[in-house]
Protein backbone atom coordinates (compact mmCIF):
# COMPACT_ATOMS: atom_id res chain seq x y z
CA UNK A 1 0.00 0.00 0.00
CA UNK A 2 2.68 2.50 0.81
CA UNK A 3 3.95 1.91 -3.09
CA UNK A 4 0.50 2.90 -4.05
CA UNK A 5 0.52 6.22 -1.67
CA UNK A 6 4.23 7.09 -2.93
CA UNK A 7 3.11 7.08 -6.35
CA UNK A 8 0.16 9.03 -5.47
CA UNK A 9 1.75 11.65 -3.52
CA UNK A 10 4.98 11.65 -6.39
CA UNK A 11 1.75 12.70 -8.79
CA UNK A 12 0.40 14.78 -6.64
CA UNK A 13 3.51 16.97 -5.93
CA UNK A 14 4.25 16.81 -9.60
CA UNK A 15 1.01 18.70 -10.24
CA UNK A 16 1.62 21.97 -7.67
CA UNK A 17 4.68 23.31 -8.48
CA UNK A 18 4.63 25.39 -5.57
CA UNK A 19 5.12 22.73 -3.07
CA UNK A 20 7.67 20.98 -4.72
CA UNK A 21 9.88 24.05 -4.50
CA UNK A 22 8.76 24.66 -0.49
CA UNK A 23 9.64 20.40 -0.57
CA UNK A 24 13.17 21.20 -1.88
CA UNK A 25 13.63 24.34 -0.48
CA UNK A 26 13.00 22.64 2.75
CA UNK A 27 15.34 19.86 2.21
CA UNK A 28 18.31 21.86 1.19
CA UNK A 29 18.24 24.27 3.98
CA UNK A 30 18.18 22.07 6.18
CA UNK A 31 21.65 20.59 4.90
CA UNK A 32 23.18 23.79 3.31
CA UNK A 33 22.12 26.46 5.72
CA UNK A 34 21.28 24.52 8.96
CA UNK A 35 24.08 21.86 8.68
CA UNK A 36 21.07 19.42 10.26
CA UNK A 37 19.98 16.24 8.54
CA UNK A 38 16.75 15.98 9.18
CA UNK A 39 14.18 13.25 8.07
CA UNK A 40 12.35 14.40 4.53
CA UNK A 41 10.21 12.14 1.84
CA UNK A 42 12.24 14.53 -0.92
CA UNK A 43 15.16 11.91 -2.27
CA UNK A 44 16.97 14.77 -3.08
CA UNK A 45 20.99 15.55 -1.33
CA UNK A 46 23.09 18.44 -1.30
CA UNK A 47 26.99 19.13 0.59
CA UNK A 48 28.04 22.38 0.78
CA UNK A 49 31.51 23.14 -0.31
CA UNK A 50 32.69 25.40 2.20
CA UNK A 51 35.90 23.68 3.03
CA UNK A 52 37.75 26.20 0.43
CA UNK A 53 40.51 26.87 2.87
CA UNK A 54 41.90 23.97 1.79
CA UNK A 55 43.01 25.13 -1.49
CA UNK A 56 43.56 28.40 -0.88
CA UNK A 57 44.02 30.03 2.79
CA UNK A 58 42.86 33.38 1.99
CA UNK A 59 39.85 32.91 0.44
CA UNK A 60 37.96 33.50 3.63
CA UNK A 61 38.11 37.02 3.63
CA UNK A 62 37.67 37.26 -0.32
CA UNK A 63 34.94 39.30 -0.65
CA UNK A 64 32.81 36.27 -2.09
CA UNK A 65 33.43 34.47 0.77
CA UNK A 66 32.60 37.15 3.13
CA UNK A 67 28.97 37.88 1.27
CA UNK A 68 27.76 34.46 1.60
CA UNK A 69 28.82 34.08 4.96
CA UNK A 70 26.87 37.03 5.99
CA UNK A 71 23.87 35.91 3.54
CA UNK A 72 23.79 32.51 5.02
CA UNK A 73 24.63 33.41 8.77
CA UNK A 74 21.51 36.01 8.52
CA UNK A 75 19.21 33.04 7.24
CA UNK A 76 19.98 30.71 9.80
CA UNK A 77 19.51 33.06 12.81
CA UNK A 78 16.23 33.59 10.89
CA UNK A 79 15.09 29.91 10.17
CA UNK A 80 13.62 27.67 12.87
CA UNK A 81 15.29 23.97 13.01
CA UNK A 82 12.47 22.17 14.19
CA UNK A 83 11.71 20.72 10.80
CA UNK A 84 7.93 20.91 10.84
CA UNK A 85 8.00 24.76 11.76
CA UNK A 86 10.43 24.90 8.99
CA UNK A 87 8.47 23.76 6.43
CA UNK A 88 5.40 25.64 7.83
CA UNK A 89 7.45 28.57 7.46
CA UNK A 90 8.46 28.02 3.84
CA UNK A 91 4.36 27.39 2.72
CA UNK A 92 4.23 30.91 4.66
CA UNK A 93 7.19 32.75 2.53
CA UNK A 94 6.44 34.42 -0.91
CA UNK A 95 7.60 32.60 -3.57
CA UNK A 96 10.13 35.16 -4.83
CA UNK A 97 11.85 35.01 -1.54
CA UNK A 98 11.97 31.08 -1.96
CA UNK A 99 13.27 31.35 -5.03
CA UNK A 100 16.38 33.40 -3.68
CA UNK A 101 16.80 31.00 -0.70
CA UNK A 102 16.99 28.13 -3.29
CA UNK A 103 19.83 30.23 -5.25
CA UNK A 104 21.86 30.49 -1.85
CA UNK A 105 20.97 26.82 -0.96
CA UNK A 106 22.63 26.05 -4.98
CA UNK A 107 25.30 28.49 -4.76
CA UNK A 108 27.01 27.03 -1.63
CA UNK A 109 27.18 23.90 -2.73
CA UNK A 110 28.83 24.59 -6.61
CA UNK A 111 32.45 23.77 -6.87
CA UNK A 112 34.61 24.80 -9.66
CA UNK A 113 37.86 23.62 -7.95
CA UNK A 114 40.68 22.81 -10.67
CA UNK A 115 44.11 20.99 -10.66
CA UNK A 116 45.64 22.70 -13.88
CA UNK A 117 45.99 26.26 -14.88
CA UNK A 118 44.19 25.40 -17.83
CA UNK A 119 40.89 23.73 -16.65
CA UNK A 120 37.75 25.84 -16.04
CA UNK A 121 35.46 23.19 -14.18
CA UNK A 122 31.71 24.78 -14.33
CA UNK A 123 32.24 26.83 -17.47
CA UNK A 124 28.65 26.79 -18.97
CA UNK A 125 27.52 27.77 -15.27
CA UNK A 126 30.19 30.24 -15.14
CA UNK A 127 29.25 31.71 -18.75
CA UNK A 128 25.26 31.20 -17.71
CA UNK A 129 25.79 33.72 -14.69
CA UNK A 130 28.03 36.73 -16.52
CA UNK A 131 30.89 35.78 -13.94
CA UNK A 132 33.66 38.26 -14.01
CA UNK A 133 36.39 37.63 -11.57
CA UNK A 134 37.76 41.06 -11.76
CA UNK A 135 34.88 41.83 -9.50
CA UNK A 136 35.73 39.05 -7.24
CA UNK A 137 39.42 38.51 -7.21
CA UNK A 138 42.89 40.84 -7.48
CA UNK A 139 46.46 39.23 -8.26
CA UNK A 140 48.59 40.07 -4.68
CA UNK A 141 51.77 38.87 -3.97
CA UNK A 142 50.59 36.92 -0.87
CA UNK A 143 47.38 35.51 -2.81
CA UNK A 144 48.91 34.75 -5.77
CA UNK A 145 52.52 35.62 -6.90
CA UNK A 146 54.01 33.94 -3.86
CA UNK A 147 52.69 30.70 -5.34
CA UNK A 148 53.83 30.63 -8.48
CA UNK A 149 57.53 30.05 -10.27
CA UNK A 150 59.50 32.77 -10.99
CA UNK A 151 59.19 32.20 -14.70
CA UNK A 152 55.64 32.40 -14.42
CA UNK A 153 55.66 35.79 -12.24
CA UNK A 154 57.82 37.43 -14.76
CA UNK A 155 55.40 36.57 -17.62
CA UNK A 156 52.87 37.95 -16.03
CA UNK A 157 54.79 40.66 -15.54
CA UNK A 158 55.27 40.88 -19.60
CA UNK A 159 52.03 41.59 -19.96
CA UNK A 160 51.05 44.27 -17.35
CA UNK A 161 54.53 45.91 -16.88
CA UNK A 162 56.52 44.84 -19.72
CA UNK A 163 59.14 47.69 -19.35
CA UNK A 164 59.77 46.27 -15.73
CA UNK A 165 60.63 42.98 -16.69
CA UNK A 166 64.32 43.17 -17.10
CA UNK A 167 64.25 44.84 -13.63
CA UNK A 168 62.95 42.22 -11.63
CA UNK A 169 64.48 39.43 -13.57
CA UNK A 170 67.41 40.10 -11.37
CA UNK A 171 65.73 39.92 -8.26
CA UNK A 172 65.20 36.56 -5.76
CA UNK A 173 61.79 35.10 -6.04
CA UNK A 174 60.13 36.82 -2.65
CA UNK A 175 61.03 40.19 -4.15
CA UNK A 176 59.85 39.29 -7.46
CA UNK A 177 56.46 38.57 -6.38
CA UNK A 178 56.24 41.66 -3.77
CA UNK A 179 57.17 43.79 -7.11
CA UNK A 180 55.01 42.08 -9.52
CA UNK A 181 51.89 42.57 -6.42
CA UNK A 182 52.58 45.85 -6.44
CA UNK A 183 52.72 46.54 -10.27
CA UNK A 184 49.81 44.24 -10.93
CA UNK A 185 47.41 46.89 -8.64
CA UNK A 186 45.21 48.29 -11.00
CA UNK A 187 46.16 46.29 -13.69
CA UNK A 188 42.94 44.27 -14.59
CA UNK A 189 45.87 41.36 -15.54
CA UNK A 190 43.82 37.93 -14.40
CA UNK A 191 45.67 34.79 -14.44
CA UNK A 192 44.53 32.04 -17.41
CA UNK A 193 42.28 30.19 -14.92
CA UNK A 194 39.97 33.08 -14.32
CA UNK A 195 40.06 34.91 -17.73
CA UNK A 196 37.32 32.23 -19.14
CA UNK A 197 35.49 33.80 -21.86
CA UNK A 198 31.50 35.39 -20.87
CA UNK A 199 29.11 34.74 -23.13
CA UNK A 200 25.77 35.72 -21.69
CA UNK A 201 22.14 36.59 -23.59
CA UNK A 202 21.21 40.05 -23.69
CA UNK A 203 19.46 41.19 -20.64
CA UNK A 204 20.51 37.96 -18.61
CA UNK A 205 22.44 38.08 -15.30
CA UNK A 206 21.72 42.31 -14.90
CA UNK A 207 19.19 41.82 -11.97
CA UNK A 208 20.09 38.84 -9.11
CA UNK A 209 17.95 38.37 -5.88
CA UNK A 210 19.27 40.71 -3.41
CA UNK A 211 19.66 37.73 -0.69
CA UNK A 212 22.72 36.60 -3.36
CA UNK A 213 24.11 40.39 -4.40
CA UNK A 214 26.22 41.06 -1.36
CA UNK A 215 27.88 37.01 -2.66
Amino acid sequence: MSAHRTAALQAEVARHPRIALVALVHQLAQRVILGGYGASPVNISATPQDRLEQHAPDVAEAPASQGLRAVREAWAARLPEDPKALFAEFLAMEQEELLSLLALCVGLTVSAIAHREDEAPAALLAQAVGLDMHGWWAPTAAGYFDHVSKAKALEAVQVFAPGEVQRLAKLKKAQIAAEAGRLAAGSGWLPQMLTEPVQVEEGQGEQEPEETQAA
